[in-house]
Order: C-alpha cells, then structure tokens, then sequence
C-alpha cells in the first residue's frame, strides 16, 4: 500500500475529513450566536496543531505515526502507543458509521434497522479501501465540488424565499467577549480539526513532502471558512434555541427550502451528498486503520484452492465487522451517541491523542536531538 497521491488530492481529503460530519451538527453551540466566530478562532488552532503534525512527519519522513512512534518512546511504550493509534482510528471510524446510520434513519428509512443500512455501507467502505488510498482520493476529486457546493446552494436557494432568513439571529456580537468564546469553543480544536491527525499516516505518500505543510495549512484554512458559513446559515435560518435541540440543524434548514413546489424535498438530494460525505471520511479512516496494522504486524496473503485474498483484504474485512459492531452497540440511541461523542470523547480520547501525546512526542524529539547535538560537540 504504497500510494502516491498529489497535492490537490491531499488538499482534498484533508478537507472532506472534517467536513464529512461537522455538517451534521451545530459545533461551538456553548458561543451560542458567536458560533461561526469560534468556528474561525479555532482554525487558528487547527493550524498549529497541522505546524505539530508536519514537524514530526519532516523528522521522519519516510515514518507515518505508528512508525515513528516506537523510534521515539522505545520499542515496547512506542509499539503500545501505536496500537492506541489504530484502535482511536477504528474507534472514530465506527462512530461516523452510527453518525450517518442515525442520519438515514431519522430523515429516509426510520423503519429499516441499521444492521440492514449499516451492512450495506461497511462493504461499500471495504471495497474502498481495497482499491487503494489512489482511488478514494480520486473519486473524491469527482464529488468534492458537489459535496462542498451544497452550503453555497442552500444558501442560494434560501436567499430566493421570503421571510426564511433572519440575520437579526447573529446579534449580539461579541456579547460575553473574544475571551467567552475562546473559553466556550475550546472543544473545535479537536473535533472538527484535530481529526486531521489522521493524515499523520497519509503524508508519507505525497508526491511532494516538501510542500505537505502548505496544503495541509490551506485546508484548515479553507475548513474554517466553509463550516463558519455554515454555522451563520444554520443562526440566520433556525435561530440558536432550535439549532441547539435539532438532532442534524443542516437537514432542519434544508427541509424549509420550497419555491412554489418547483423545488421540493431538497432534503432527500442532501442526504444523498451527506452519504458520500461521509462514505469518504469512513474509508480514510478504514484505511489508515488497516494500513497501521500491516506496518506492525507482518500479515500474508492467503491462498487457497482457487480462493486468493491479499492481506489488506483480509485486514480491511477484519477492521470492517469490528466498526460495523462497534456501530451497532455503542450507544442506547442517537441522542445518548451524540452526548459521548461531543462530550466524553472530545474531553478524553480526542484531546489526549490529538494535542496532548503529539505535543509531548515533538517535545522528546527536539530533546533527543538536542543531546545528540552536545554529545556531538563534546567529541
């Protein structure tokens, strides 16, 4: 699985990551109508935590995360945090899939169990993977334009009807402070940002390494812009109180798109984008799950009689059953998914394994080059 993918598609990918589910929710509801504000603020953060990220992928270059780590912290600790790193891959993987179960339950299919949806997009997702990192970020260029164009229609669309958008909703600005809403919105820097370390194990198969940190800056950058957008149009057109209790705000603003019956249920079309959305952030995160467990444990292909499987296929569907379960079980319902999700996993596994090891990992680098350096002089 050694893949070389170009500069455009990496600036791809590390766009539709993110944006797969920060759509599905009102993100930095503590700033209330300072929201988008935050969403801005934070991509600041985002993008140091992409200066973090890069400057331990230019120490080495040829590493992804679960390889370097062990040269880093020791054979055993480095192997250990390793496998912390693929099981937070599979984890985050398996809880976009009951993202996006929930999702077409709640707006198309309330009487098909998930089992039945979720079987259905896991193998989708496997195929995936098994053509390759190459073909998921080429098929993603076909429907990125698409995917990130809908905001932008919505709004169009919005803008044609009479008495749908309210900009009154957006005031007060700035009403507790900047420092309110730094302190209030602190939770984006992991999610939607901190999700980019996932391209830890992606960046070694860049065409172009050197210029790696520029793009992934330029995402963030992007990133911020399109979801602060986004958060305005979900303020203007529901109003705080309702986007706050709304299980998916953007499907609420899409549902009150009519013009004079000529355009109608919009809601099924987005639903539709929301999938691909997120079929491409389930299969990044498949991906580099299946591709962590080949760079630590030597697996081989299996052949039998006729039947020939590669080991990423026997990985892939391995890694597959087990988020598909992890799905199925890992919350009563939506609501009591959306609170682990935004609060427990934010708090204790997002931010520990997004700032909290990168930071420290970065910090012993720079002190064992440091020693090697005054050990250098000293001879």
């Amino acid at each position: 699985m050694k893949p070389k993918l170009n500069l455009y598609q990496l600036f791809i990918l590390m766009v539709l990551l993110p944006y797969g589910t920060a759509i599905l929710f009102y993100l930095g509801a503590e700033a209330k109508q300072d929201a988008w504000i935050a969403m801005l603020i934070y991509s600041l953060g985002g993008i140091i935590l992409q200066l973090i990220y890069t400057t331990l992928f230019y120490k080495y270059p040829k590493d992804t995360l679960v390889t370097y780590l062990p040269k880093i912290y020791g054979k055993v600790l480095g192997s250990i945090l390793s496998v912390i790193y693929i099981s937070y891959f599979t984890y985050i993987g398996s809880r976009n899939i009951r993202d996006f179960l929930e999702i077409i339950k709640i707006t198309q299919l309330s009487l098909t169990p998930m089992i039945y949806t979720g079987i259905i997009f896991t193998l989708i997702v496997i195929y995936s993977v098994n053509n390759g990192l190459k073909t998921i970020a080429s098929t993603a260029q076909f429907f990125f334009i698409i995917i990130i164009f809908v905001p932008f229609l919505v709004w169009g669309l919005l803008l044609l009807m009479e008495n749908v958008l309210n900009p009154s909703n957006l005031r007060p600005v700035l009403q507790d402070g900047i420092i309110s809403i730094i302190k209030k919105g602190w939770p984006l820097i992991t999610f939607p940002y901190g999700e980019t370390i996932l391209f830890t194990m992606i960046y070694p198969y860049v065409s172009k390494p050197e210029k790696v940190r520029k793009v992934a800056i330029l995402s963030i950058i992007f990133e911020g812009i399109i979801l602060s957008l986004s958060t305005i149009l979900l303020i203007i057109t529901l109003g705080v109180p309702q986007a706050l209790n709304a299980l998916c705000p953007f499907f609420d603003v899409v549902q009150r798109i009519d013009l004079v019956e000529f355009l109608t249920r919009l809601d099924v079309l987005f639903v539709i984008l929301l999938m691909i959305g997120g079929f491409f952030k389930v299969s990044l995160f498949m991906y580099v799950s299946v591709m962590g467990i080949l760079q630590i444990i030597s697996i081989k292909d299996f052949e039998y009689k006729k039947i020939k499987l590669k080991n990423t296929e026997i990985v892939s569907f391995f890694i597959g059953i087990i988020m598909l379960f992890l799905a199925l079980i890992m919350a009563k319902n939506y609501l009591h998914h959306l609170d682990i999700g935004l609060d427990f996993v934010i708090k204790y596994i997002h931010l520990p394994l997004q700032i909290v090891i990168p930071i420290l990992t970065l910090l012993i680098c720079f002190l064992k080059t440091g020693h090697k350096t005054n050990q250098g002089s000293k001879t």
